[in-house]
């Protein structure tokens, strides 16, 4: 098995048939079908069914595929630790960030990095909590930002600051900027929030739970997105932190009442993983995460009590 097979398997799967992947690879088709043939020979297992249609996986080959990616990772982290040095790392980095947090740090952290750290790739990974925790067991993160994690034997996790949670309602020019509502009060608003196991609705099921109340919850599409668009509108309300509606509040799009008595709040908390290697560049990218932060809190795109010293 080479280095090289594990990519040609990863382009075909992700391109879906041997005529894209030969393109997005620079290599013939003749040449793509064979080096897939070889890594299946060496396994001693069949990855793919070709058909008509393209290219589909098999059962070996939905099991082999994570481990794949985990292999080129390895490698790709091993070739950047060599390369880069303490004060010019260099390689991928690999960072799974929440939409709100990445609303709030997509611009000081791309300048520090730009700044800083121009040998650096970071590659982001935006999205809700329950899909990049998925990636991260994976092994296809570095880095990820999510919140409350539970603590893991593979993992560190450093909390970075402890976010205020708001309700979100569509524009009301009567409501002061710095407005509050008792917790108690979240029974009589409709709530689109994405339900299962994403961070925002575990945290509003544990303070539900806690304080004896049962939210009136909506249907809803799964994103943070989807749900700000539908109190933008005026349909129902959410349940956001500052990071994600900072912007929409300043635009007059929205109003948002920080909810007190008690406070909602979760914490936001950066994880790594303690296996594979840890190289320069993923040192760097923490120290641009937490530099990111402040400069945010300075801006007011983040509220909260920071863990960051």
């Amino acid at each position: 098995m080479e280095i090289r097979q594990l990519r040609h398997f990863i382009a075909v799967v992700e391109a879906g048939n041997l005529r894209k992947a030969s393109e997005n690879t620079h290599i013939t088709h003749p040449a793509l079908s064979m080096s897939l043939k070889s890594l299946e020979s060496s396994l001693g297992v069949k990855l793919l069914e070709r058909d008509r249609r393209g290219i589909a996986l098999t059962y070996a080959g939905e099991k082999f595929l994570p481990a794949a990616h985990s292999l080129l990772k390895q490698i790709d982290d091993l070739r950047s630790s060599l390369l880069g040095t303490q004060d010019s790392p260099t390689g991928n980095v690999r960072l799974g960030i929440p939409y709100g947090i990445n609303n709030a740090l997509a611009a000081p952290l791309f300048k520090q990095l730009q700044e800083r750290y121009p040998g650096i790739n970071l590659i982001i990974e935006e999205g809700n909590t329950t899909s990049l925790e998925r990636s991260f067991d994976n092994d296809l993160l570095d880095l990820m930002i999510s919140y409350d994690i539970q603590k893991k034997l593979d993992q560190k996790s450093e909390p970075l600051y402890v976010e205020q949670l708001y309700l979100v309602s569509a524009f009301d020019p009567t409501l002061a900027q710095d407005a509050e509502i008792n917790f108690a009060d979240l029974v009589n608003f409709p709530i689109v929030s994405s339900p299962g196991t994403h961070s925002m609705r575990r945290t509003l099921e544990r303070y539900a739970f806690e304080n004896g109340i049962q939210f009136d919850f909506s249907l809803d599409f799964q994103s943070a997105h989807s749900s700000l668009k539908i109190a933008v509108e005026g349909l129902a309300h959410t349940i956001a932190p500052w990071d994600l509606i900072h912007d929409h509040v300043r635009g007059n799009l929205i109003s948002a009442r920080r909810i007190v008595s008690p406070c909602m709040e979760r914490t936001a908390c950066l994880v790594s993983s303690l296996r594979g290697v840890h190289t320069t560049a993923t040192d760097a990218v923490i120290s641009s995460i937490k530099s990111a932060i402040d400069s945010a809190r300075k801006d007011d795109k983040v509220r909260g009590r920071s863990f960051i010293h």
